[in-house]
């Protein structure tokens, strides 16, 4: 399906080459809607990413950067004054190898960053980021005036991209808000919920359509909104690459009488690995490797009394990342604890053909659900009771749990990036053809 008549215009923060899970999952729509014909732009902040971890920009993708505005704008600036300095390319490293890539705990310029960065963020809302807010405004005006798209898309998290969308608002034919997660979430400091609660009233209510990532989500904006057209709001979830096809791995690969687990992804204050370590601490059997930037310093522990058997990679890019997938046994996603939450890697996990076992921390995880849905993988509480029991099943007497799994991949391809990006396609045609009548 080509469309050479639509223009989108999406304006995100977190960006290739970033490499955040904000970037991933827009690198991969934007580069499907351009394969479906879309004249694809991008504003972002002009942000350097870290030395070995960014993205590419998709190919087709118009690229238009402004400064980032406040201490990163700074930063960005004195970072492209100075000389480029040789890296050394980093050591090739395998699913138990104790290679550390990648940044595991923040040296004392790291520290010092976020310590203004948090000092910021008691000032600017919703945090430091917020400081784009003027230097984008000035480009996005000028944007819109040049390009002139068929459709705005503001890409939420941080929220100061939905106040851009809705100082423009009335100048686009639609306007997008990819809310992802509730602009009024359980993370949210205390000192904004009452702004953030605003601005996402505001949005639900000025926004052509808002898209979310779970059904969860959709479920709680429409209770919070009663009001609210039910057809305004959509569910457009993460995805993996499907351009890709891996072998489906529902039977038992790991080396006789081990067990190899891979993580992946971020730790948060609502998303806590304390009982997984533990519990390959005490089962001699088990080796986690961890691909996680600036792991807190009592994870690291862990590894330390480990006898190498937990290995923390830190930050690694994300082609090293998918790779990394392809070569363990199972990956392990962690659950939120908040209920109408899914962590993107879940998603990513499901193109890697692995199972998957799911932590949950709250009894109505979406998580479980989609997980019996899929058939890939199975679902555990996240304490040390539950999963001791489970991981020793797994490596004593793997048949009983590899058999409830599928090979069929039907389900998982709806959850495809080029699926993804044809929904979304569809939708952008649809309010366009309705803003135009």
């Amino acid at each position: 399906m080509k469309v050479p008549d639509m223009r989108i215009l999406l304006v995100a923060y977190d960006y290739p080459p970033l490499n955040s899970p904000q970037a991933i999952r827009w690198y991969y729509l934007s580069r499907e809607l351009v394969h479906l014909g879309v004249e694809m732009h991008v504003l972002a902040p002009d942000i350097p990413a870290r030395d070995g971890n960014s993205l590419d920009i998709p190919s087709g993708v118009t690229m238009h950067r402004c400064d980032a505005g406040g201490l990163a704008g700074w930063l960005a600036r004195r970072q492209q004054a100075r000389p480029l300095a040789t890296v050394l390319a980093p050591q090739q490293s395998h699913i138990g190898e104790a290679t550390h890539v990648g940044s595991t705990t923040l040296n004392w310029k790291g520290r010092l960053h976020h310590w203004l960065e948090r000092c910021l963020s008691h000032w600017v809302y919703p945090d430091s980021r917020g400081q784009w807010r003027a230097p984008a405004s000035a480009a996005l005006d000028e944007l819109i005036e040049t390009i002139r798209p068929d459709v705005l898309i503001s890409s939420h998290e941080p929220a100061v991209t939905l106040q851009l969308g809705l100082q423009v608002a009335g100048r686009v034919q639609a306007w997008f808000a990819d809310l992802g997660d509730p602009v009024l979430a359980g993370y949210t400091p205390r000192r904004w919920h009452r702004r953030a609660s605003e601005l996402e009233a505001q949005v639900c209510r000025v926004a052509t359509a808002v898209s979310v990532t779970t059904a969860s989500t959709r479920e709680l904006l429409m209770a919070r909104y009663d009001t609210m057209d039910p057809s305004k709001i959509f569910t457009i979830s993460q995805g993996f690459d499907d351009t890709v096809s891996p072998t489906i791995d529902s039977a038992q690969k790991s080396h006789p009488g081990e067990l190899r687990l891979l993580y992946t992804g971020r730790f948060y204050p609502f998303r806590d690995p304390t009982a997984l370590l533990e519990a390959v601490l005490e089962l001699k059997q088990i080796w986690l490797t961890i691909a996680a930037p600036e792991v807190r310093p009592e994870y690291l522990a862990y590894a330390a009394r480990s006898g190498g058997r937990i290995v923390f990679l830190g930050e690694q890019p994300h082609a090293k990342v998918l790779k990394l997938q392809q070569e363990c046994d199972v990956l392990v996603n962690i659950g939120n604890a908040l209920s109408a939450q899914i962590p993107g890697k879940l998603y990513e996990y499901l193109g890697s053909g692995k199972p998957i076992l799911h932590c949950h921390s709250v009894e109505d995880d979406p998580a479980v659900s989609l997980l019996d849905e899929w058939r890939r993988g199975w679902s555990c509480a996240n304490d040390l009771p539950s999963l001791r029991i489970f991981l020793t099943t797994l490596v004593e007497a793997p048949e009983r749990l590899y058999a409830l799994l599928t090979d069929d991949s039907c389900t998982a391809s709806a959850y495809g990036w080029s699926n993804l990006a044809r929904c979304l396609l569809a939708r952008c045609q649809q309010v366009t053809q309705v803003e135009g009548t």
